[in-house]
């Protein structure tokens, strides 16, 4: 390993915790404050420093995670002459997200600026004193096939679609005596990453345990996992706490994000609590059928917002709201492939049915469709699928149904698609999938997060009546 010496006036070698935890305190996170390594970090660092082939750190969400790989990259581009670190996340807003950790560094960072070029459209970061630079992937084995790596960085493994990527990598660490540096948070328990997480425990030469933490030492690799024990409660927030060893997670906040109308069991003991977890339904079927009603639905003429997609069944929805933040909703679900003048002609004439306030709409394969619409007068507005919108509208969904907010007439089609309605857990929060067997669960969401939201007053015109004159 060719190693710069360390900064001048430093006594520390470079790759050793002593170094590192020096060199962090000259970098500032985005609170503005030093990054000051705690406890946990420094027991990780010494085990990538000591040079084991591979090693993976297993923290619940919001342990800093990507913060502390994009130090192990700067940190390595730095003293590593030559350096190659590729690092793959498993999406591209995932790549984003670590990109940006890095990078952040670079621009508020004094002593780093003058170090390290950052150039964003290509994702990478330069050292150009040391020759090294880091190149950020999308967990692809195809796009990662050419590189020699001193150091590889792979974030969010769990949420891999396969680890094809990882043993891509991991089989050319001998080429420069590299290293692998994983985290993750727990997975689906039959996923191929549980299942592999399940073989190096399995297979280790040595397994210590204490609270919350356990330390794993395989044949070329460690694991540092922290979660709640299975003799532990999900519902003990003093274990949860200490299978969240940051200091700024505290025992209140987690209470506060457990009582939460938007959280999930099953984000909740993934991703909080560190345990392997499948998916749980995010509706009971029987609340489902408790919110149909006789009186109370959407009748022509009141005032509704309205949601539209197309595809195979493309779904209408309408919600109108009701006292308070709830909201009566009608979903019309069309079966296959259906033409989009079809479409139109129906929205055309629901909006004489009913006082529109707005069709929302996602401009996939229905722009030209609302630029159509508008042009007769009708309120479309856009609203883009975008994972982080759809999660918003679950979340506004979920939360008005389990508080009996939502009342609907019963469609049969519409049950079928609520009830084996698929989710989507990730750190940043959970989400209904899009998809043709949903369409109508989609559109109902997206119109009752519009229709319940604050509205303006509906300003009706000043007529004077009085005498002329």
């Amino acid at each position: 390993m060719s190693q710069e010496s360390s900064q001048p006036g430093w006594r520390e070698k470079p790759f050793t915790v002593a170094h590192f935890r020096r060199w962090t305190r000259e970098l500032v996170l985005d609170s503005g404050e030093p990054w000051v390594l705690e406890p946990f970090q420094a027991r990780f660092a010494a085990d990538v420093f000591s040079g084991v082939p591979e090693a993976w750190l297993l923290l619940p969400e919001g342990n800093a995670k990507t913060t502390l790989v994009a130090g192990f990259a700067l940190y390595h581009l730095q003293f590593y002459e030559g350096a190659r670190v590729p690092a793959a996340a498993s999406s591209r807003d995932q790549a984003e997200w670590l990109y940006q950790a890095a990078a952040g560094f670079v621009e508020r960072s004094e002593t780093l600026e003058r170090l390290f070029r950052c150039q964003e459209g290509y994702r990478r970061i330069r050292c150009d004193s040391m020759g090294s630079r880091l190149q950020i992937f999308a967990a692809d084995s195809r796009t990662g096939d050419g590189v020699i790596p001193t150091l590889c960085l792979v974030d969010e493994l769990h949420r891999h679609r396969n680890l094809d990527l990882y043993r891509t990598w991991r089989g050319k660490l001998l080429k420069r005596d590299g290293q692998i540096v994983a985290i993750s948070t727990a997975g689906d328990p039959a996923g191929e990453f549980e299942a592999t997480r399940e073989k190096v425990r399995t297979e280790a030469r040595s397994v210590a345990s204490k609270g919350a933490f356990s330390r794993i030492v395989g044949e070329g690799i460690i694991v540092h996992e922290y979660a709640v024990p299975e003799k532990a409660s999900v519902d003990d927030m003093v274990w949860v706490k200490r299978a969240n060893p940051l200091k700024a997670i505290t025992v209140s906040a987690l209470r506060a994000k457990r009582k939460s109308s938007t959280m999930t069991e099953g984000h909740w003991r993934r991703y909080v609590c560190g345990r392997p977890s499948q998916e749980i339904p995010w509706i009971d079927p029987e609340v489902w059928d408790g919110l149909k009603v006789d009186i109370g639905r959407v009748v022509e003429g009141e005032r509704v917002w309205c949601a539209v997609d197309v595809g195979t069944n493309p779904a209408i929805a309408l919600a109108a709201p009701r006292d308070g933040e709830a909201a009566a909703v009608r979903v019309e679900i069309f079966d296959g492939d259906v033409l989009l003048e079809r479409i139109e002609a129906r929205l055309a004439h629901l909006a004489e049915l009913y006082d529109v306030r707005e069709i929302a709409y996602d401009r996939v394969g229905f722009q030209r469709s609302a630029e159509l619409l508008e042009a007769q007068g009708l309120p479309l507005v856009e609203i883009p699928h975008s994972p982080e919108r759809i999660s918003i509208v679950s979340q506004t969904l979920h939360r008005l149904v389990q508080t009996g907010s939502v009342h609907h007439d019963g469609d049969p089609v519409l049950r079928t698609q609520v009830v084996s309605a698929v989710t989507k857990e990730t750190e940043r929060g959970w989400r209904l999938m899009k998809g043709a067997g949903a369409r109508g669960l989609i559109v109902m969401a997206v119109a009752v997060h519009q229709a319940t939201q604050i509205q303006p007053p509906v300003l009706k015109p000043f007529i004077y009546v009085g005498k002329v004159g």
